[in-house]
């Protein structure tokens, strides 16, 4: 009998692709593909308003006629997309994007073609549609009122722009990852957060004195230099080769095109080359044991634990401080502040939102740090500590009792960050009232309530197998994501309605109380809620062993 032909590399890139699909579907018994399609599509759909509105601005009259503004926009958003999508695994504690490379470890498929065809899969997300969407619109918009010199190159410029995304992404993630499977990777990261905050500390702030003629004379006060001078800098770094290579066609200089077209090819080659590097090293370190170490009478935290709710607490507890991605979140809204503050990013939003820009400022990092620590894990409660609902199962408690101290270490790990990231803005920045605290943290108390019920539910109904070696995991589906997103936004919606109704003068105690008021009726709606959900934990526990144990 002859041997089956190995696959080519399309019908790895299919099955792969399928992969993905199912594991974003959540397959199994009782699970609707149409409501994951729905998310999937209602996901992306952001990216059609992003992608619509650049290409009209690209075609508004002042802007296509003028000989700058068009490749400053183009260079600019360049920038912005590889920006963001290089740091997307910092800002998202996305490390759930490398397991191909274990599941696929029996099949007939080399670990170089698995990682093109993973990072060829990336691109369709519903994240990717949207990150692209702006650039899109804009360069389409920017070839409607443009003749090109030839229309295929611009395509081939915009794949090699997305390859270059891509490939640099997962220097980004599989750096992160290979940082999170040290054993001190909690001091690296400190160490890291450290470095960056001395560096930033000697780096002048951009200068914003423009914004201050700007709001008084218009755009025509703008020093058109300036923008000349940055359109020029940002075409000459690698993400700008497609912004300036769009120029070149529409020069009609085909050779300058070209060669920016192979540099395109030649760094995205060499992000995967270092991608590859990385990822290897990270499944080698993966694949050995650490050392081992006795825990003595007295660093035992569970000998001084009187009830078992505090030793369930206790638990949570540790087992949550040395979740490598709980440390990876914990480090986000800090190094967000540092980019703001390096970037002068305070005075465009005191420019645009006025008394109110603290507020808005110190909130949303706070709720972004509450929102990450307490939805990360929340939404997955009981597998983000690998195979402690097996045990949950076989000791003798009421597993009401470990969803209450889950919740409640959530909750806590969660307030507490947002109290760190206010006093750290307070500190950095030199702004900020006792007013804008109290808003901020009212928000947070707030937004805490709607994200631990819709968590509880979505752990009831999605949960997803999570290897605590970071070796493996399995994504949470979309739909779950999606259903995340939405308790997120409803739980911000008293915090931003209020500053809405400041406006510009900013906020007062009576903003702090009304705010605090919504939380206390989310808080009722989460105690509401408890109930239901332990009996559906009661009924729904073997389903979720069997999907949490899964191989």
């Amino acid at each position: 009998m002859s041997r089956p032909a190995v696959p080519g590399f399309f019908r790895h890139l299919l099955l792969l692709w399928g992969l993905r699909f199912d594991i974003g579907l959540n397959q199994g018994p009782g699970k609707s593909r149409l409501l994951a399609v729905g998310a999937f599509l209602a996901s992306s759909a952001p990216g059609v308003f992003f992608g619509l509105f650049f290409f009209g601005l690209m075609r508004l009259g002042p802007v296509a006629r003028s000989d700058v503004w068009p490749y400053f926009i183009l260079n600019l958003l360049c920038f912005v997309t590889f920006s963001v999508w290089v740091t997307w695994p910092l800002l998202s504690a996305g490390v759930d994007d490398h397991s191909e490379l274990s599941r696929y470890a029996a099949f007939p498929i080399s670990p170089f073609r698995l990682l093109i065809a993973s990072t060829v899969a990336s691109l369709f997300e519903p994240r990717a549609l949207v990150f692209y969407a702006p650039l899109t619109g804009a360069a389409l918009g920017f070839a409607s009122v443009n003749r090109l010199w030839a229309p295929w190159l611009a395509v081939v410029l915009y794949v090699l722009f997305a390859l270059l995304c891509a490939a640099w992404s997962r220097v980004a993630l599989y750096a992160v990852i290979n940082v999170l499977r040290e054993k001190r990777s909690a001091e690296i990261m400190g160490g890291g957060l450290l470095a960056f905050l001395v560096a930033a500390s000697f780096i002048p702030p951009i200068d914003t004195s423009w914004l201050t003629a700007v709001g008084t004379e218009g755009v025509d006060a703008l020093d058109m230099s300036l923008i000349i001078n940055a359109a020029v800098a940002l075409g000459r770094v690698p993400p700008g080769f497609f912004g300036d290579g769009l120029g070149q066609l529409a020069w009609f200089r085909p050779r300058v095109a070209m060669a920016e077209a192979v540099g395109l090819l030649f760094f995205a080659a060499l992000g995967m080359g270092v991608a590859y590097a990385l990822l290897m090293r990270f499944h080698r370190q993966a694949g050995r044991a650490g050392p081992q170490s006795k825990d003595s009478q007295d660093g035992n935290p569970f000998a001084r634990t009187r009830t078992r709710f505090s030793t369930l607490v206790t638990r949570e507890a540790l087992d949550l401080w040395r979740n490598p991605r709980a440390r990876l979140l914990a480090s986000v809204p800090f190094i967000l502040a540092i980019l703001l503050k390096l970037l002068s990013g305070r005075d465009l939003f005191v420019f645009l939102l006025g008394a109110s820009a603290d507020t808005w400022l110190m909130g949303g990092l706070c709720i972004y740090g509450a929102v990450v620590i307490a939805s990360t894990f929340s939404q997955n409660t009981f597998a983000y500590d690998g195979q402690g609902f097996a045990a949950f199962l076989a000791a003798p408690l009421n597993l009401a009792e470990v969803l209450h101290a889950k919740n409640r270490v959530q909750a806590a790990a969660a307030l507490g960050m947002a109290v760190l990231v206010a006093l750290f803005y307070r500190v950095y920045f030199g702004f900020g009232t006792w007013v804008d605290i109290a808003c901020a943290l009212a928000a947070v108390v707030g937004v805490l309530p709607i994200l631990l019920a819709a968590g509880n539910f979505l752990s009831l109904y999605f949960p997803v197998k999570f290897h605590a070696n970071l070796k493996r995991r399995d994504k949470v589906p979309l739909t779950a994501s999606m259903l995340g997103i939405v308790a997120a936004s409803i739980g911000c919606m008293p915090f931003g309605w209020t500053l809405k109704l400041a406006g510009k003068d900013g906020p007062t105690w009576q903003s702090a109380m009304m705010i605090a008021l919504c939380a206390g009726l989310y808080l009722a709606i989460y105690r509401a809620s408890l109930p239901l959900a332990l009996r559906l934990l009661d009924r729904r526990r073997e389903a979720i062993l069997q999907a949490v144990t899964r191989e």
